[in-house]
């Protein structure tokens, strides 16, 4: 015979019986517990009562065994609170108050919290009943507590809060009771309060114990500035601990942020370093498609001249034409031009080259072609030095008339002999008559002088072509400098 046991009291098989005769289901809607009057307990059948009941409550739940369907377990909770005695025997109560099942336990000292050791007791106990039917299984929400054993075999989030797919958290949509769906991480909103906590530090003071905080989640700032993760060290193993990696001067603020977002984030940009913080400067231009300085320096460096379309200047240039400008606004310009197209005041301002309406000519810098000249000064219009050839076309023999007495022609012929002609106030005709006879005494001669004998002119008139000025063919266009 075992030493500990469950029976059924002569009452509870009375009861079976009649139940089983009218079909009518029997119903055990409470359980207690004793101490045997501080002595070990032998059930028995005549039962009616536990030799002393020290206490008594609902059942928690009676449940059917999922292997043998005759077997049951009726169960009770044991608060907390609950105790300062020693468990040695217990019974199952019907809705009539009859005492149906009855047994014994090990000694158990059931303790309260001022034993410095308390917690829920469960008492399970065991019976069988040969047709199944006629107990009433029972869970009273209202009362029923589930052991942990019961809930990691029997509770799972599958058959709590079906649906949902993979990837999807559970939300509520109102604070009405089990008024929640599934949706995207995406789409959920976390609030998480921050904690603060302030402390003024000492000189040379580099650890740090927080009253507030925690290391955890924490970031920290020194007169307004995020330190990086490597500026401070948390404690291995005190949480309100941490180590800063340089001191600070006496009475500098320090700043404790619990639970910011940023907090256990690696360290983001900071806005007091101006992107002077970026880990791989080269490939974040890479991912944004921007070039850095020097790349945009080879694009355009400060003085370069270009010519737009446009009739303003673009984002970084000025337009060229002569106008004074800052010389510490405009620092670089001035550095790469100085006052090589002028001084502006002598003090604040230098000029812009001034390419209005202007050809541009190549610097000679001592090739020879255009010397003399230094970088950016102006040269006036010119037309080079240049010759001009002409004719005039065939009319044929003629003759001229002549009324110019002032003048005599003298003819020498061959051997030495001369004659002279003359011809003084006299018709053209007659003068046209001596020459040739002239002519033909001279057929023969070696050449034919003829000299002046008088003061003569011919005007020739040449008419001027063109405009204000000499240009080819060309556009206008806006030429601006790079600042």
């Amino acid at each position: 015979m075992p030493t500990f046991k469950t029976i059924h009291t002569l009452y509870g098989l009375q009861r079976l019986a009649a139940a089983e005769a009218s079909g009518t289901p029997i119903n055990l809607p409470t359980m207690a517990v004793g101490d045997g009057n501080g002595n070990p307990v032998e059930p028995g059948e005549l039962q009616a009562v536990l030799v002393r009941e020290r206490y008594r409550a609902a059942v928690n739940r009676v449940y059917q065994d999922p292997d043998t369907p005759t077997k049951f377990f009726c169960e009770m909770v044991i608060p907390a609170a609950t105790g300062g005695f020693t468990l040695r025997e217990f019974g199952v109560f019907d809705d009539a108050g009859g005492l149906f099942v009855v047994g014994n336990l090990p000694d158990m000292y059931k303790p309260t919290p001022a034993d410095g050791a308390f917690s829920d007791t469960i008492l399970r106990v065991e019976f069988s009943a040969q047709n199944a039917t006629l107990i009433t299984l029972q869970i009273d929400p209202n009362v029923a507590v589930a052991s942990q054993s019961w809930v990691i075999n029997n509770i799972t989030m599958q058959s709590l809060i079906p649906g949902g797919t993979t990837g999807q958290l559970l939300r509520k949509t109102s604070n009405a009771d089990g008024d929640m769906e599934w949706g995207s991480p995406d789409d959920v909103t976390i609030t998480v309060d921050t904690i603060e906590e302030a402390q003024t530090l000492a000189a040379d003071q580099l650890v740090v114990d927080l009253v507030a905080t925690t290391t955890r989640g924490l970031a920290l700032y020194i007169d307004g500035n995020r330190l990086r993760r490597d500026q401070w060290t948390a404690d291995p193993v005190i949480v309100t601990r941490l180590s800063l990696a340089v001191s600070y001067a006496a009475g500098t603020r320090l700043i404790c942020s619990q639970n910011e977002p940023t907090g256990s984030a690696p360290a983001p940009l900071e806005r007091s370093l101006n992107l002077s913080d970026v880990p791989n400067p080269a490939t974040a231009r890479a991912n944004l498609g921007v070039y850095n300085k020097e790349e945009s320096d080879r694009a355009g460096q400060p003085g370069h001249i270009n010519y737009t379309a446009r009739s303003t200047a673009p984002p970084g240039w000025l337009k060229a034409n002569g106008a004074g400008i800052s010389r510490t606004a405009y620092a670089a310009l001035f550095a790469a031009i100085g006052t090589t197209f002028g001084v502006g005041d002598g003090f604040n301002t230098f000029n812009l080259p001034d390419l209005r309406g202007e050809f541009i000519r190549g610097w000679d810098d001592g090739r020879g072609v255009d010397g003399s000249r230094s970088l950016g000064s102006s040269q006036a219009g010119e037309t080079a030095s240049h010759g001009h050839t002409g004719s005039t076309s065939a009319a044929g023999i003629h003759a001229h008339g002549v009324n110019d007495p002032g003048h005599s022609h003298q003819v020498t012929q061959e051997g030495g002999r001369n004659t002279s002609l003359a011809y003084q106030n006299g018709p053209n005709s007659a003068f046209r008559g001596e020459v040739s006879t002239l002519l033909e005494t001279t057929r023969n001669a070696t050449g034919i002088g003829i000299s002046e004998n008088g003061n003569h002119s011919h005007t020739v008139t040449i008419s001027a072509t063109g405009g204000s000025e000499t240009r080819p063919r060309n556009l206008a266009l806006l030429a601006v400098i790079k600042f």
